[in-house]
């Protein structure tokens, strides 16, 4: 088998889903570390939150592999040993991210969300509405982009082979579709809160660090 290495940015894919995995696992882990020690009961958004995790986790751990992988099956191979079957394995992986990336996606809305039921779902029924409708629209982005990742291609095994007669949707433009309304519901996820927060009775600098908090989609 051709030797497979990292290079043409793959290094830099590795790097930053290290990173990101390690920033989760503390920030996660710290998470429910404050709420074991300050005997907190775990509520639904804790939940949600520990699910996005194991998904994001799945898919750093193919951000770490793919590159390496897609290397030894795109590159140079001088020794002609690239077999279709590791053709195949990059196509799954891409799939596979794709499939990941909307349920991941979504579950990290959704522990957002559920925290803002949490917090403010007796002070405003209006809130109440609006933080459900972005949900709504949040869970049918996320099955939108798992289920058309997966069948983006008939049959299915020509996601991965393309010696299969069959036919797939123009991929690049699905990613670009689907990305619309997560940039849409991530921009109103931030903004949201924000009115709740500066009619609460606590003093501006409170109100300032709560705002900093919530654009940062804590």
């Amino acid at each position: 088998m051709y030797e497979t290495r990292y290079s043409d940015g793959g290094y830099s894919a590795v790097v930053v889903a290290s990173v990101l995995v390690l920033l989760q696992f503390l920030m996660v882990g710290g998470r429910y570390f404050s709420r074991r020690v300050q005997k907190v009961k775990l509520e639904a958004d804790d939940f949600a939150l520990l699910l996005a995790t194991l998904f994001t986790f799945a898919l750093c751990a193919i951000g770490i592999t793919f590159p390496r992988v897609a290397r030894a099956v795109n590159g140079p191979d001088p020794t002609g040993q690239n077999s279709l079957a590791e053709v195949k394995l990059v196509q799954a992986g891409y799939i596979s991210w794709m499939a990941l990336y909307g349920v991941s996606v979504a579950l990290s809305k959704a522990a957002i969300l559920l925290l803002y039921l949490r917090v403010f779902t007796k002070s405003d029924r209006k809130f109440t509405i609006e933080v459900c409708v972005i949900g709504f629209i949040v869970g049918a982005t996320g099955i939108t982009t798992t289920v058309g990742s997966i069948f983006s291609c008939t049959p299915i095994a020509r996601n991965w082979d393309k010696n299969l007669m069959g036919k797939c949707i123009n991929k690049l433009d699905f990613a670009r579709y689907t990305a619309i309304p997560n940039v849409i519901t991530g921009l109103a996820m931030l903004v949201l809160p924000l009115p709740m927060v500066w009619r609460l009775n606590i003093m501006i600098q409170q109100k300032v660090a709560l705002t900093a908090t919530f654009l940062h989609g804590v």
